[in-house]
């Protein structure tokens, strides 16, 4: 019993520490716009407002929103709804948290000509194939919680993946919106997973737009 409790206890911690990031990279995406003299978010990307004296804002945002990967990634492994999809979608999640870091390390080299701005380049590119894996892998076991929640992770993948190659293509006078459109999944689809946790920490049935939502007692391998 007591084991139960420390679980619905990590669910809720891996949950909240997870929502704080994704509002976290959203509140400090907005006061880089803001006190970065001259800075464009429609045409500049977000690794632009690295490359000023306030990278540092930019940096901590990026930061916490690594940490949300790793406590969904902690939690979705506590939730364990089985298999070996599960475990690898979630093992995926730790990865993304590194290949996050890298790129808020490197992102002042996003536009020079060095190793750094390769490093940022190949990063950027792992992290596009890495959450096309990692949201399609856990959408197997989902539906376990609900044919709504599997959907919207399968869904999810499926958009990233056809839509994030699409950035190298953009016009440079709209590289920053369409960034942040393709950040906006990313992060939406991390709070979703965080909430999950959270209503499943506290014992809760499922607030959310799936609202098919079933117990998920049962668990296979």
């Amino acid at each position: 019993m007591s084991t139960e409790k420390s679980n619905k206890k990590l669910l809720l911690v891996c949950g909240l520490i997870g929502l704080f990031g994704c509002i976290s990279v959203v509140i400090t995406d907005l006061i880089g716009i803001v006190v970065v003299d001259g800075y464009n978010p429609i045409s500049q990307t977000i690794s632009d407002l690295a490359i000023h004296k306030k990278a540092w804002i930019q940096d901590i945002g990026l930061n916490l929103f690594a940490a949300s990967f790793v406590a969904c990634a902690v939690g979705l492994f506590s939730l364990n709804l089985g298999g070996w999809k599960w475990k690898t979608g979630a093992g995926i999640l730790l990865l993304l948290a590194v290949d996050i870091l890298i790129i808020s390390e490197y992102d002042q080299y996003a536009d020079l000509s060095s190793f750094g701005s390769t490093v940022h380049f190949t990063c950027v590119c792992i992290l596009g194939v890495l959450f096309t894996i990692a949201p399609a892998l856990l959408s197997f076991k989902l539906h376990k919680v609900s044919r709504g929640w599997q959907l919207f992770s399968l869904w999810t993948a499926i958009c990233w993946g056809v839509l994030s190659p699409i950035f190298f293509f953009t016009p440079n006078g709209w590289n920053g919106a369409y960034e942040r459109f393709l950040s906006v999944i990313v992060i939406m689809w991390v709070a979703f997973i965080s909430w999950l946790l959270v209503q499943k920490g506290l014992n809760q049935r499922l607030i959310s737009p799936f609202t098919d939502a079933k117990a998920t007692n049962n668990r296979s391998a």
